[in-house]
């Protein structure tokens, strides 16, 4: 069974071996999930190195709940970086695509205004706007025992989309004939940027631009899908053939 997580980087740094909660997460562990004295808990701790899982137990303390450390062990190395880049949606369409995108292991997300996005971002609203995503793509990913919460990058006009920060691999889904299928697209690399647009799709002039700056237009099967279920069918394929990937190698080196 699946432990209840934790992230630690917002724990007061441990004195032998004990770990402070801060009151919002006494709160979620003692009221939400009544969780008793001794209880297992996993924390996740992102380090240098790429994170560690620590296993702890619940325990009373004069300065209240805690957490007392058992053991940790080193994070596995994820199988592929995605950075995702979507035209901004609706907040409930975004928020969905944000929080499952995290549990799939998204390295960074990058909302991007488009031609035929719906919803706008007033330049005084961009901080605010960042910041709730961050907390949104924080508990899908400590859900999926992710050390490591995505990325949210601020929001850009498509104009102003930072092509030279991107990975190498691009890939775009994109309405139009001479797109390939996912399934046909070949190996998965190491880090890759993947492209969704808004409801509607990307105007010509859009996907035009996208293939000139190196993304492949890749179709999701035959049907038409929704934006956000795009976005979250195309994440979750990356991963699942990085997963296999990691699977083959495996099972090769042994």
């Amino acid at each position: 069974m699946s432990l209840p997580k934790i992230r630690l980087e917002r724990c007061k740094p441990p004195d032998e071996g004990i770990w402070l909660l801060d009151p919002a997460q006494e709160r979620h562990l003692t009221r939400a999930l009544r969780l008793y004295e001794g209880a297992f808990v996993e924390g996740l701790l992102p380090t240098e190195a790429g994170g560690e899982k620590v296993l702890l137990r619940l325990c009373g303390t004069p300065e209240g709940m805690a957490l007392r450390e058992v053991g940790r062990e080193q994070e596995r190395a994820d199988g592929v970086r995605l950075h995702l880049l979507i035209g901004l949606l609706k907040a409930d369409q975004f928020d969905a695509v944000l929080r499952s995108a995290a549990e799939l292991g998204l390295y960074a997300v990058m909302p991007v205004v488009c031609e035929r996005s719906v919803p706008r971002v007033a330049e005084s609203d961009v901080l605010r706007k960042a910041s709730r995503w961050q907390k949104v793509m924080d508990e899908g990913s400590k859900v999926s025992g992710y050390v490591m919460p995505p990325i949210a990058r601020a929001p850009v006009r498509f104009a102003d989309i930072p092509w030279d920060s991107l990975p190498a691999a691009r890939y775009a889904a994109i309405l139009e004939p001479r797109a390939t299928p996912l399934s046909e697209i070949g190996e998965i690399p190491d880090e890759l940027a993947f492209a969704v647009g808004p409801e509607g799709d990307w105007t010509p002039e859009e996907a035009r631009a996208l293939c000139e700056n190196g993304f492949a237009p890749v179709s999701l099967g035959d049907g038409v899908l929704r934006a956000s279920t795009s976005a979250i069918v195309g994440c979750g394929w990356f991963r699942l053939m990085a997963h296999r990937r990691g699977l083959v190698n495996g099972l090769s080196q042994e």
